[in-house]
């Protein structure tokens, strides 16, 4: 709990991201990259080297969970991951699906930054975490050995064979943006 309330502290108390937004149009995929990229480098600043998210992951996690920038969670919450809130009392928006609650954000920044912790500091992504860490250690990155570890970030089965096709797409259309 006490995690959670420091990561909580540090994306609403932190200058840059707290201030940090971006606009995109509807059907504008060029400015909804260019957003989560920049938020995810801007809060990777701010941040120990070995907790970093990797860019091109972050942007194809939220292009996925988002259908980039177009569900309503992302346009009425901010929240481009489908990050569940747990706690009534807070922000949240309801799926009308089901009982899920999802995260309400300020700014879409602040989801990201939301997302980054996440992955730093729940139970459920430590072979991630292992894996980045070496990986960080040798300098030797393979970005498709640490989409292998997020296969528990979603419920479809095909998630992580999801996760690599975007990441590839990204790869070939912004090959100056996403240096691998």
């Amino acid at each position: 709990m006490l995690k959670e309330l420091c990561a909580t502290l540090l994306i609403l108390c932190n200058p840059i991201l707290s201030g940090f937004d971006f606009d995109y149009a509807k059907d504008d995929h060029d400015q909804f990259v260019q957003g989560i990229t920049e938020c995810t480098i801007k809060y990777n600043t701010d941040i120990n080297p070995f907790e970093r998210a990797i860019v091109v992951l972050s942007v194809a996690q939220a292009i996925i969970e988002s259908n980039w920038g177009e569900s309503r969670f992302a346009r009425e919450a901010n929240n481009f991951y489908g990050i569940i809130q747990t706690d009534r009392t807070e922000p949240h928006i309801k799926s009308l699906r089901s009982k899920t609650l999802l995260k309400v954000y300020n700014n879409k920044c602040e989801s990201v930054g939301d997302y980054i912790e996440l992955l730093n500091n729940s139970e459920y992504f430590q072979e991630y975490r292992n894996i980045r860490m070496k990986q960080v250690i040798t300098g030797e990155v393979d970005i498709f050995t640490v989409i292998e570890s997020l296969d528990s970030y979603a419920t479809d089965s095909k998630y992580t064979k999801k996760v690599k096709d975007v990441v590839n797409s990204l790869l070939e259309d912004y090959p100056l943006l996403f240096n691998p």
